[in-house]
């Protein structure tokens, strides 16, 4: 379902070749990336890796969301799936983002191997282990139908969709497990949420519940933190692509909240499944 009110939205740049680990529109190209093989210069791969770009997912209302999808190369059997969920890019590596974080976050460049998608899990590692890995570029991002709303009910059901989509597909065997941090912590709880009977676990990592007390209005100060450096710098969208507008969306709500930010807040009591709870901890480097 759409926002519960009409929301402002900022333009946000078109993706390029190149940018943020993006390589094109590629849609039923496929790949496989022998044991060994180095592509970003980082941990070379220990098992062959499969991977199918740009497959298209149409969710309830038609829109058209991407994936790309590593799989171990040559298996023949039905595996299970983790999803990560978020407008950054499916193929934005955290070798690309980490570099504008403070020491790189602490992260070696030789414990990625540049296929992870930003604050997802590493295929490199996982797709070893039987597991395929779903990126999922969300609405309004990369070459994905709509505007970008950020957390709330409808990318709650796109996940929803997705979820079931991805388990009735030929390779996997029907189950599909969530697992991130930040944004992909957040968009965990909400789908969750949604109860998709084929999500059986889910692990967010660093997610909090309520957009409104948690990130933009705390202690009742509205602050854009970061999120404009993230608008202007990470997300990328079609021709006519945005995403919400929070500050406009502040103002207009006079500052308390409103059924705009109340659909922003997950109701944890509808969550079902299993969860892998981790929390911030501050530690120096």
């Amino acid at each position: 379902m759409p926002p519960p009110l009409q929301s402002a939205y900022k333009r946000i740049a078109q993706p390029k070749v190149g940018e943020n680990g993006y390589e094109g529109f590629q849609p039923g190209k496929t790949e496989i990336f022998e044991k060994g093989s180095n592509k970003f210069n980082a941990k070379p791969l220990s098992a062959d890796l499969l991977l199918e770009h740009d497959v298209e997912i149409v969710v309830r209302d038609g829109c058209r969301l991407y994936a790309d999808i590593y799989r171990p190369a040559h298996s023949t059997e039905k595996i299970p799936a983790i999803l990560s969920w978020s407008p950054y890019g499916k193929a934005y590596s955290s070798l690309s983002m980490l570099p504008v974080c403070v020491w790189n976050c602490c992260v070696p460049r030789e414990d990625l191997s540049g296929h992870e998608k930003f604050e997802g899990l590493d295929p490199e590692r996982w797709c070893q282990r039987g597991y395929a890995l779903v990126h999922v570029d969300t609405r309004g991002a990369g070459n994905s139908d709509g505007q970008i709303c950020v957390i709330g009910t409808q990318e709650a059901e796109d996940g929803y969709d997705v979820v079931e989509a991805v388990a009735k597909m030929d390779w996997c065997n029907g189950n599909v497990g969530m697992a991130g941090n930040s944004y992909l912590a957040i968009t965990q709880w909400f789908i969750a949420a949604q109860q998709p009977p084929s999500l059986k676990a889910i692990a967010p990592w660093e997610g909090m519940g309520d957009l409104f007390r948690e990130q933009f209005c705390r202690g009742g100060w509205f602050s854009m933190s970061n999120f404009d450096l993230i608008t202007k710098v990470i997300l990328r969208g079609k021709e006519n692509s945005g995403v919400e507008d929070f500050a406009e969306m502040y103002r207009r709500s006079g500052g308390v909240i409103s059924p705009f930010w109340a659909d922003k807040r997950v109701d944890m009591t509808k969550i079902r499944c299993p969860a892998y709870i981790r929390c911030v901890s501050v530690r120096s480097c």
